[in-house]
């Protein structure tokens, strides 16, 4: 994680003068070093990415450090999945991993979901630019085609659409808005287990609206991770992108290509836009929590699938047990047979039943070694 950048104000900054009001505070995890901003006296002790517990609050009532990393937030995506799809999700997951640890519960499951908004940067910023391309504008050509038909020669017409590509330049001088970029180290791997987010139907929110929604735990912000320098990079491909849009429009061209800029930005202005995960965990054979994550908007789900080699042990174990017993019955047909020879026969299917039954006693143990392979 990036260190907290230094801060030269020589006043002390609260987290109310950063914009997140003054019942607000920040935890820290001392397992996995996340940290989150949420209302004191509604936050788990757990952490909600690592499942180890005693949070720690930030005993501090200066946050100068920290001004690149806790902006106020200024979009979000509200949670948007109804209790009754949340709960069939879980269930759903939970019935995909055989011989699940006794631990692996709906109720468990359920009872142990936590609300957390992932952060990524929006950035505000005026361009300046000097931009070249080639505009390619549609027009349609009229040619003639011989064909072959009925004996004869017969001409038609055809209407070809076609683009002809001509070379533009000009200045840019725009107020470009919210363009997005990771604020996570984590971003990718977060966003590959959570799915696509609308991010056309995000709303505005204040920290008070944020945090006021919850009935027993009040959702956790994550703090991001990387600051403006780090993210910086990642905007500079977007913004291209919405210049060669303005382009495309104001040469008022069907197409562009070959767009080359050379921009200088200014008045940068940074705040969040918050991204719904609910995070649930159960534990393995070792009591090892294992993370499930939701998309709070889509309901994707991802999560560590560990099958219990200690359920897959006793089945298997019983299955023997039966194969034992059915032996035990065969080879006891079989000493009865040599009175009664009618029961060799009986002796014969109950060896070969045995076998089988035996056999089956290994499909436990290998499934679960298969499961938990490929985790």
């Amino acid at each position: 994680m990036s260190e907290f950048s230094a801060n030269n104000a020589t006043k002390p900054i609260s987290l109310s003068h950063l914009g997140w009001g003054g019942n607000v505070v920040c935890v820290i995890c001392p397992n996995c070093d996340w940290r989150y901003l949420s209302v004191p006296g509604r936050i788990t002790d757990e952490c909600p990415h690592c499942r180890a517990g005693g949070l720690q609050e930030f005993q501090s009532d200066d946050f100068s450090m920290m001004t690149d990393f806790i902006k106020p937030p200024e979009m979000y995506l509200p949670f948007n999945v109804p209790q009754e799809k949340l709960s069939e999700k879980l269930s759903q997951f939970a019935k995909t991993i055989p011989f699940a640890p006794e631990d692996l519960t709906i109720q468990n499951l359920f009872s142990r979901l936590r609300m957390v908004y992932l952060p990524m940067w929006l950035v505000d910023s005026q361009v300046k630019a000097n931009w070249q391309a080639e505009c390619g504008f549609y027009y349609q050509a009229k040619s003639h085609q011989e064909k072959f038909s009925g004996g004869r020669w017969n001409t038609q017409e055809v209407i070809e659409t076609r683009t002809r590509w001509e070379p533009r330049l000009g200045k840019l001088m725009r107020q470009f808005h919210n363009i997005s970029a990771p604020a996570l180290d984590e971003h990718r791997r977060l966003m590959s287990a959570l799915g696509n987010f609308p991010f056309e139907q995000a709303k505005v929110i204040s920290p008070s609206e944020l945090f006021g929604n919850a009935t027993t735990f009040a959702p956790m912000v994550r703090i991001p991770s990387r600051d403006k320098d780090d993210a910086w990079p990642d905007t500079l491909p977007r913004f291209q992108e919405r210049a060669r849009e303005e382009t495309l429009q104001a040469c008022a061209a069907d197409q562009i290509r070959e767009f080359k800029w050379k921009p200088e930005f200014s008045t940068q202005n940074w705040t969040l836009f918050l991204l719904p995960m609910w995070t649930s965990y159960y534990l393995d054979d070792e009591n090892k929590p294992q993370s499930i994550l939701v998309n709070g908007q889509s309901s994707q789900m991802s999560g560590t699938r560990r099958a219990s080699m200690k359920k897959a042990k006793k089945v298997s174990l019983t299955i023997l047990i039966v194969a034992v017993v059915i032996l035990a019955l065969a080879i006891a047909a079989g000493l009865l047979g040599m009175l009664v020879p009618g029961l060799m026969l009986l002796a014969g299917i109950g060896l070969v039943i045995s076998i089988i039954v035996g056999l089956a006693a290994i499909y436990p143990i290998a499934t679960v070694w298969n499961v938990n392979r490929e985790r």
